[in-house]
């Protein structure tokens, strides 16, 4: 059972505030007890997911992570005027949160996606359209919607630098009648980096702060020229590399 004074004072939540959320406390008991029987179910969906992914082509690493129970029950509160609009309840609680399991895939270059885009969409079922989330100024968006037109993405523009692309898959619980979904992020290593770090400083309360913005932008700006150069490396190896070595280190050599 969650205590609830210990809870309120472990999140720094107000009695004033949840009581304008409109939620129930036994709402969110029930909800708490029921999770916490399915989290080993849970638990498993996202080391086979994981299992599956960790070995594919362009693959650097995943990461995986099942909601701890008390931040369930603290992202219930914090977003709680828009949940209870939905009805939330022990019944259809793992229907409107999306993000019990979340796995997360990093390549380190970022037309590298696509192979990892492959994968997502031919071995799992969708529950949504992919969403492309990009930095104003990243792209001209003409031309990539023009390019992205053939994937059936939908691209959105984060105006705080935000990039990633995000995937719901409908997970497949077989037998135990359990309704859940699997919230996947694909993302560069350097991408990553920008957004641990940001998630860190501004989530959940610092996320309109103008000083932290600032710096955390400036930030954003130097990830995406990594991973710009990144990938101008990657393509000057092939032009570079031996047996036209020699060429190279003799023109270098002699404009040094």
């Amino acid at each position: 059972m969650l205590n609830r004074d210990e809870f309120f004072e472990n999140f720094s939540i107000t009695e004033n505030y949840f009581n304008s959320t409109g939620l129930k406390w036994e709402t969110l008991e029930e909800i708490y007890e029921d999770y916490i029987k399915i989290i080993p179910h849970l638990e498993k969906k996202a080391d086979d997911f994981t299992f599956k992914l960790i070995d594919k082509e362009s693959v650097h690493s995943v990461r995986r992570r099942v909601k701890k129970p008390t931040h369930l029950i603290e992202k219930i509160i914090r977003k709680g005027k828009k949940y209870v609009a939905q009805g939330i309840s022990v019944e259809n609680y793992r229907n409107i949160i999306t993000d019990l399991i979340g796995i997360r895939i990093l390549h380190l270059f970022k037309n590298d996606w696509i192979f990892i885009h492959n994968e997502i969409i031919n071995a799992w079922k969708l529950a949504e359209t992919p969403q492309i989330n990009v930095r104003p100024g990243d792209y001209d968006m003409d031309v990539l919607r023009k390019d992205m037109a053939d994937l059936h993405c939908e691209i959105i523009i984060r105006p705080h630098g935000y990039r990633s692309v995000h995937y719901l898959i409908e997970a497949d619980m077989g037998k135990l009648n359990i309704d859940a979904f699997i919230e996947v992020q694909v993302r560069t290593v350097f991408e990553e980096a920008w957004s641990e770090i940001d998630h860190i400083i501004r989530y959940p309360y610092d996320i309109d702060n103008p000083v932290l913005n600032d710096y955390l932008s400036i930030f954003n700006r130097i990830v995406g020229s990594a991973d710009e150069m990144g990938t101008f490396i990657k393509d000057l190896k092939p032009k570079v590399a031996s047996p036209h070595m020699d060429k190279y280190i003799e023109l270098d050599n002699k404009y040094k």
